[in-house]
């Protein structure tokens, strides 16, 4: 027996209303390669100055807010990402770029602190 509310037309409904639907993370994708980890991420439509990247205590936060107030509505839009920043990364030395509707963000590797060593134990 079906009800009216088991009908999936009210279940798909329903997803739309959902607040975290409203709120969407861009795609991203993380690649490395042997001189540097590059973030790029689908921000379509927003430029460098809407977005605020930022660095602390080894973790790199990508962040945007829009807020648009007028008589009759408020609307507002954001996102943030983090991710933690590897240990072999030069955090002085990482840039970033919007072209095209994609930020990149290359985060240099440094060899010297990438190097594998054994430990002896005692």
């Amino acid at each position: 027996m079906i009800t009216l509310f088991n009908d999936p037309f009210f279940k798909t409904l329903d997803s739309v209303f959902e607040t975290n639907r409203l709120q969407r993370l861009p795609e991203t994708k993380v690649n490395k390669n042997e001189t540097s980890y590059n973030v790029s991420m689908s921000v379509p439509g927003l430029s460098k100055e809407d977005l605020k990247i930022s660095t602390k205590e080894g973790v790199l936060k990508i962040s945007y807010e829009k807020d648009e107030k007028e008589e009759s509505y408020q609307f507002t839009e954001s996102f943030s990402k983090q991710y933690r920043i590897p240990d072999d990364v030069r955090e002085k030395d990482i840039e970033g770029k919007v072209e095209n509707g994609v930020l990149t963000i290359t985060l240099p590797i440094d060899k010297k602190k990438s190097l594998e060593r054994l430990i002896s134990l005692n």
